[in-house]
């Protein structure tokens, strides 16, 4: 066993010490009284084995953070939870602390720290790093490096109202039906069925993507699909698909409401393979032919998504590149003719255009409601052109849409506005409740003993089923105005 000693050196006292494994170390105090104590001390924790942890705290944050995670990854935890907590890692927590010894950070440090977050990230953001680095702490407090975690003793942030939500002037991420109906119609035709689907259950992403031919019953009384396994894109920590949703209550029924069987049905594969995938991609890429079934992937959905607002702030972001360059043209310059835009656009130092293709780029604006021959000469090729005005869609002022997922908030606000129970709307949408009551001020007991009866069911899916009809109304009518805004590539 190792040895503690203590001596007087000039005005103080030295306590030294030295351990089985041959390493060393002192420390100098004022007083006889605290030489005697520590060497007790030191003694003590040589007996009880934790004299090793002491050391340990030497250790930075960096080394103590990269063995948590590999006992936390050992734990097997789900691909996403992986990727998460490695990028919050990497960019919130590690630089922060990087290479102190995790003895030497105090509370003041991770005040400072969550102070900093709380100035740069959102408030989901902030809760996750401070989780994380909760987490890393304890670790080290458990292995006896540390005497307490510095995080427990300081509280999180607080966030005060917001006095724009309270008097209604936020932005709300809920569409109205017919607001709805005009996001789908910038959409490619081939992604109808899939947004008429996210609207009318409220599934993740990942449970649209992973749904299976065999949890999908569209021939019951009431036609209902599971919600099982899920896809998942993890980055580097791989890509796939998972046995079940991310808690216990996503794994669940959601009824159907006629629109939504409809296309379903449209998206069944050929054949009879109960695990065939009924949502898929469009293919057309990385070798894949278009309009093969291809697995769906989120970035491609997100992207044709934003595609999709960004034709609502600006009608002519779907124009081919000839029509694009003709309509600042007009908007600069007023009316032209066929001939006069052609030796515009040749003058820009380009190759000659033919007036055959202004014409059809013409046509194309005029479709769009971007452009119209002026009222004095309706004739295409002598006439002249002239841009109309053409304002953003004001939805986009009332509404802060991000992706796919604004498609779940919708169906729960739509649920709500139909008067249906926060606890049914809860079973729905696959959350889970606190172990200590449930949503909405809703008490545990009162959950466990109330259940969703067919009647319920049924007016959830004609509440639904009502709101679809609005929104694919406007949508059909939005297309037949402007075709152009859904029948451009779907890449």
């Amino acid at each position: 066993m190792g040895s503690v000693s203590w001596r007087k050196r000039g005005h103080r006292y030295l306590v030294s010490w030295r351990l089985d494994d041959g390493s060393q170390g002192g420390k100098t105090v004022d007083t006889s009284d605290e030489a005697r104590d520590l060497a007790a001390q030191k003694r003590l924790e040589m007996r009880r084995g934790t004299w090793r942890g002491r050391q340990r705290g030497r250790l930075s944050f960096n080394a103590w953070a990269t063995e948590w995670w590999e006992t936390w990854a050992g734990d097997d935890p789900s691909p996403t939870s992986l990727a998460s907590a490695e990028s919050r890692l990497r960019l919130h927590v590690r630089p922060w602390f990087a290479d102190r010894p995790i003895d030497k950070i105090t509370p003041a440090d991770v005040r400072r720290w969550q102070a900093h977050l709380d100035h740069n990230v959102g408030p989901a953001t902030v809760a996750q790093c401070r989780s994380l680095a909760l987490r890393i702490f304890q670790f080290a407090t458990d292995e006896g490096a540390i005497d307490a975690n510095p995080v427990r003793k300081v509280p999180p942030p607080k966030h005060r109202v917001d006095p724009e939500k309270v008097f209604g002037e936020a932005k709300r991420r809920a569409l109205t039906p017919e607001e709805a109906g005009r996001l789908l119609a910038c959409f490619p035709m081939f992604w109808w069925d899939h947004l008429l689907t996210l609207l009318g259950t409220g599934l993740r992403f990942g449970e649209l993507a992973g749904l299976r031919r065999r949890r999908v019953h569209l021939a019951r009384e009431l036609p209902v699909l599971e919600v099982g396994p899920t896809r998942y894109e993890a980055g580097r920590f791989g890509s796939g698909f998972k046995p079940r949703p991310k808690s216990d209550a996503g794994i669940r029924q959601v009824p159907l409401a006629p629109l939504v069987v409809e296309a379903i049905r449209r998206q069944l594969p050929p054949g009879s393979d109960p695990d065939d995938l009924v949502f898929t991609g469009p293919g057309g890429g990385a070798g894949v032919p278009r309009g093969a079934r291809t697995m769906l992937s989120r970035h491609n959905l997100h992207r044709t998504y934003h595609d999709a607002l960004a034709k609502l702030a600006d009608p002519a972001v779907p124009l081919r590149p000839t029509a694009r360059r003709i309509l600042p043209i007009l908007r600069d310059n007023g009316p032209q003719r066929v001939d006069q835009l052609a030796v515009r656009l040749t003058a820009a130092g380009r190759r000659p255009i033919r007036p055959t293709t202004v014409a059809a780029a013409l046509g194309e604006l005029r479709a769009a409601g971007l452009a119209a021959v002026d009222d004095h000469d309706q004739d295409e090729l002598i006439g002249r052109w002239a841009a109309l005005p053409v304002a953003r869609d004001p939805m986009l002022d009332a509404v802060e849409l991000h992706g796919a997922h604004d498609l779940r908030h919708t169906y729960a606000t739509w649920l709500e506005d139909a008067g249906i129970p926060a606890r049914v709307i809860d079973e729905l949408m696959g959350h889970q409740a606190s172990s200590r009551g449930g949503h909405h001020g809703e008490s545990a007991i009162g959950a466990h003993y109330r259940h969703t009866t067919p009647e319920m069911a049924a007016r959830v899916v004609d509440a639904i089923q009502q709101r679809l009809t609005v929104a694919l109304g406007v949508a059909e009518l939005a297309v037949e105005h402007h075709p152009h805004r859904s029948t451009l590539s779907v890449f």
